[in-house]
């Protein structure tokens, strides 16, 4: 699915609680500030990607779920827009948590997304996948399908946990199912400057990633806690605020790898 004019990207971690949601809502939202068209998609049951920007799951018809739950569903059928211009979104239910049970034995379950999105992937700069934390039939379909991940890893106790399994996935769907699977960049988030343990695992992020570390680093910040309950992402809630600053560093990144 790999094109100049499009970059699909799945921000993954198994680990909960380390910024995955944000950074795809805030990467998103910075992207479509840069007048980049961005889709974002939904993969997680809990549907705090489609809440965090105004998206009220239990008043939709359609959702991510009927991707995956009906052959003949077309990702255009359950794209909703936002409150920000050249952003869109595929917003979950909490009925997405049923879909693990009924397409992992399924032929060709993994293979979901990808025929899905065939159709629409060039009428968008960026897509972006905001996966569940786990390495489940869901993460799989969103690795099939991009050609980038970005791992957020909280710069904090346990942090690496889960890492291994993740990276090992990623290499086992690029040999056997997406040989375009080849930006894999890790984000560190939730950085804490005050403490010496941010700055530890920061450090063993440095040497165990080297050039597959981001220069953009996230704080620890209220601001960034606060902004999903608005709705909003933090260059609306907060533009001067250090998450905001973080953000569209990032994003700046992302744009600086698709132009290499």
């Amino acid at each position: 699915m790999s094109s100049t004019q499009v970059r699909v990207i799945a921000i993954a971690n198994p680990k909960g609680g380390c910024g995955k949601t944000t950074t795809t809502i805030n990467l998103g939202a910075f992207l479509a500030d840069m007048n980049k068209k961005v889709l974002l998609i939904d993969l997680d049951p809990q549907c705090n990607a489609s809440i965090g920007l105004g998206i009220k799951p239990h008043l939709l018809d359609l959702s991510a779920y009927d991707l995956f739950n009906d052959t003949e569903s077309q990702v255009s059928e359950v794209i909703y827009p936002t409150n920000l211009s050249n952003l869109s979104i595929v917003p979950a239910k909490a009925s997405l948590a049923d879909i693990e049970s009924k397409i992992r034995t399924q032929k060709g379950g993994g293979l979901i997304l990808k025929r899905k999105l065939e159709p629409i992937v060039l009428k968008y700069d960026y897509i972006l996948l905001d996966c569940n934390p786990s390495l489940g039939v869901l993460t799989l379909n969103a690795l099939v399908c991009s050609d980038g991940v970005i791992i957020p890893v909280q710069t904090q106790f346990y942090a690496l946990r889960g890492l291994t399994q993740l990276l090992n996935l990623i290499n086992t769907v690029r040999k056997k199912a997406n040989p375009g699977l080849s930006m894999v960049r890790i984000l560190a988030t939730m950085y804490d400057v005050r403490t010496n343990l941010s700055r530890y695992i920061f450090e063993e992020l440095q040497k165990n990633f080297k050039n597959r570390l981001f220069n953009a680093i996230i704080p620890v910040s209220t601001k960034l806690a606060e902004a999903p309950s608005g709705g909003l992402p933090i260059n609306k809630y907060a533009p001067d605020s250090r998450g905001a600053i973080a953000y569209k560093q990032l994003a700046k990144e992302v744009i600086s790898l698709e132009e290499k």
